[in-house]
């Protein structure tokens, strides 16, 4: 097996050998961190740096632990060319990679910290105003999305829960959503420190820097050594204490913020056979997404890993993003009236089962409609006395679908729903 990916790995280098980089560094000077960052952009196809009447939605990239951006820029180099075929749209938005290494531990987990830097700030407001300020992009966050793979699953999902008004989609692939559920992986941390009480918890086997490079982002304490307060007891024990700190910066106990502001689209992937123990806490991600009546697109492989899976979730994620986005029909003069619209389309019920309306202040304007399934295919064109009487869905499958609403002007409003039998 790692003959082939060695194989696969040399024949995707020798493709993307001697064409123009893909990905090109740049650096700017993050006032939160106190310091200059890289970070690398792909640029659309056709991007003109003098054309400013053109523009392009954003994605925004967070690598995983023990990597950073120049790392990740140059795999994603030798993989352009299986890019261009599993998820070709990559490449008709400026897409960022940013970095989120934080030497000498595993990575910074995008979260505000003393031990490692405002990281959080770093990306949802320095990065974020240096690509709106410097790149041909829209202002607002119907042409905004980010996603993430491990660490940077994690992080792109805090971020949009945190920061809604950026972002309109997010992809975690493989990311813990749930930091504080240490079930699966305490007794990995324990087994690396001897497995017997009392626990003298060093910086050293792969699962517990793991949890020393997140208690630096979530329970720093420069006066320890390590300067972290671990959330293990000496007993082997979980320290309440340090866990309540934590969960300030959990996934899963944003989701409640949200209060049906914003709504984000959500895809989520995870695999069966992670390494880290992940597909609990994923699963109970969007158990909560569920009960706070959101909906998601979620992929849970059974023989999925940790790291391999990226060759799949990532097309995934970039697809389903593209979709969410609606990129296939852009307006540079999209701006606040035209998010006016897309606020007074409102679906319902949702869930649906037979029959799905639509609710809108602007029925003179609609033109017709497009029924999308969740990768991104179309599923059926719909008239616009089909949305003024109802929607038949009776012949859907089960799952999320998004219903692109077409204006006159050239708008497009897109909901989300969910087809249950």
């Amino acid at each position: 097996m790692k003959r082939i990916i060695f194989s696969l790995a040399f024949i995707l280098a020798f493709a993307s050998a001697g064409s123009a980089k893909q990905f090109v560094e740049k650096k700017f000077f993050s006032q939160s961190l106190n310091q200059e960052k890289t970070y690398f952009v792909s640029y659309p196809t056709g991007y003109s740096e003098t054309d400013t009447t053109k523009k392009y939605p954003v994605i925004v990239f967070l690598h995983g632990a023990s990597t950073n951006a120049t790392d990740i820029a140059t795999m994603f180099e030798s993989y352009s060319f299986l890019f261009k075929l599993g998820c070709p749209n990559l490449f008709n938005t400026i897409f960022v990679i940013a970095d989120g290494s934080a030497a000498p531990y595993l990575g910074s987990f995008y979260t505000n910290s003393t031990l490692y830097g405002n990281f959080e700030d770093y990306i949802a407001t320095d990065l974020y105003s240096e690509i709106k300020t410097n790149y041909h992009t829209y202002s607002h966050r119907a042409k905004w999305a980010i996603i993430g793979h491990s660490m940077g699953g994690y992080g792109s999902m805090k971020i949009a829960l945190k920061h809604p008004e950026k972002f309109i989609g997010i992809s975690s692939l493989s990311g813990p959503l749930h930091t504080t559920y240490y079930n699966d992986l305490l007794p990995l941390v324990l087994a690396e420190n001897g497995g017997a009480a009392p626990y003298n918890f060093t910086y050293q086997g792969s699962i517990t820097k793991l949890m020393f490079s997140m208690a630096g982002a979530f329970s720093p304490n420069t006066g320890n050594e390590p300067p972290v307060n671990f959330p293990i007891t000496s007993a082997g024990t979980i320290d309440t204490q340090i866990v309540s700190v934590w969960n300030e910066n959990n996934p899963i106990n944003l989701i409640k913020d949200l209060d049906g502001k914003n709504n984000l689209s959500f895809f989520i992937y995870c695999g069966g056979k992670d390494e880290y123990k992940l597909l609990p806490e994923n699963e109970m991600f969007v158990d909560s997404l569920t009960k706070y009546g959101l909906t998601c697109t979620k992929k849970f492989d059974p023989e999925g890993d940790h790291v391999t899976s990226l060759a799949t979730s990532f097309p995934l994620g970039i697809n389903f993003l593209y979709s969410v986005m609606d990129t296939s029909k852009i307006d540079s003069g999209v701006g606040i009236p035209e998010i006016a619209k897309a606020a007074n389309d409102y679906l319902y019920p949702n869930p649906a089962f037979n029959q799905l309306f639509l609710q809108s202040a602007n029925w003179a304007e609609i033109e017709n409609a497009t029924l999308i399934s969740s990768q991104g295919s179309i599923v059926e064109n719909i008239s616009k006395d089909q949305l003024t009487n109802g929607v038949d869905i009776n012949n859907l499958h089960s799952g999320y679908y998004l219903l692109k609403v077409n204006y006159k002007d050239g708008f497009v409003s897109v909901k989300k729903f969910t087809k249950k039998n």
